[in-house]
């Protein structure tokens, strides 16, 4: 199975200290680089560590992206007297709440200070041009970035990569996610992939029949122009389904498309890029354990 890990310096990099024993240091710096076309969305995830807190572990929005995105001091025109940021070239976050959506735009310190018309921060700034506090992408969460001008961009995510064990709650209806380490690969891969807790269908589908949100968890693979749906099964579901009722050959637990094909490898999540899933039953936890060897 295909797995790729994008890490700094060209390779995992720990460091070292030097004592009289030679003690390595857990932590691994690295960066993503994400092209986000002219006028279009890229999933962003939080697969680098960083943060405004003493740990830098928070997934401040303000930290965490930053290098690469488009600012613009807004300044009042008559097509734009209220300096409303929506009508500029500034870069917008699609932050999803678990019911909808939350934008904020960038700027730089300066563009913010002649925005603002006081000293302010560089960061994400909501229209009304309040700072955005405690918009968290942590590990395993993605939030939408619109590349609102006329050129395209790469979104730089630097930090520290997830070592260790993680929990993320799965909320009953849609989460915006991605895997939590800087990886792309089957996004069911055993260790850090999704749980296989998710909602199958109970044996309740057969040859005949489509899956359905209603029945089975449903990942949706943003193409850059829409999403691709695919539905979880566990080996037993998977088999009957595909089998229509049979018990032979066994099918995998994973993501298949309406059709009984199992998703193919152009659309597992690229790294740090993100994907929405539909979870329709009690939350569920999902728990990551990753170490750098």
């Amino acid at each position: 199975m295909k797995k790729t890990l994008l890490i700094a310096a060209a390779a995992l990099a720990a460091g070292i200290i030097s004592t009289q024993a030679q003690v390595y240091s857990q932590n691994v710096v690295g960066y993503v680089n994400q092209p986000i076309p002219a006028g279009g969305y890229q999933i962003v995830g939080g697969q680098m560590v960083n943060g405004s807190d003493a740990n830098a572990t928070n997934g401040d929005v303000n930290v965490l992206l930053g290098a690469g995105l488009i600012s613009s001091p807004v300044p009042a025109t008559g097509g734009n007297p209220g300096q409303d940021p929506s009508l500029s070239t500034n870069s917008v976050l699609y932050f999803w709440t678990g019911a909808g959506y939350q934008l904020y735009y960038y700027f730089t310190a300066s563009d913010a200070t002649s925005w603002e018309s006081a000293p302010s921060p560089g960061g994400w700034y909501t229209s009304a041009g309040s700072y955005a506090s405690g918009v968290d992408l942590s590990a395993g969460k993605s939030s939408f970035i619109f590349n609102h001008s006329s050129s395209p961009l790469t979104l730089t995510t630097v930090g520290t990569v997830l070592q260790g064990t993680n929990v993320v709650t799965i909320s009953t209806g849609y989460n915006l996610l991605c895997l939590q380490e800087p990886i792309s690969t089957n996004p069911i891969v055993g260790g850090y992939g999704l749980p296989l807790t998710m909602t199958s269908s109970n044996l309740q589908n057969v040859v005949s029949q489509t899956p359905s949100t209603a029945s089975n968890d449903t990942f949706y693979y943003w193409t850059g122009a829409g999403y691709q749906l695919f539905y979880y099964f566990n080996s037993a579901d998977a088999t009957y389904w595909e089998n229509g009722g049979g018990a032979s050959p066994v099918y995998p637990a994973g993501f298949y498309d309406q059709a009984g094909s199992p998703m193919p490898s152009t659309s597992y999540p690229l790294v740090n890029q993100g994907f929405f899933l539909y979870h329709s039953g009690a939350p569920i936890l999902w728990t990551n354990q990753f170490t750098v060897q």
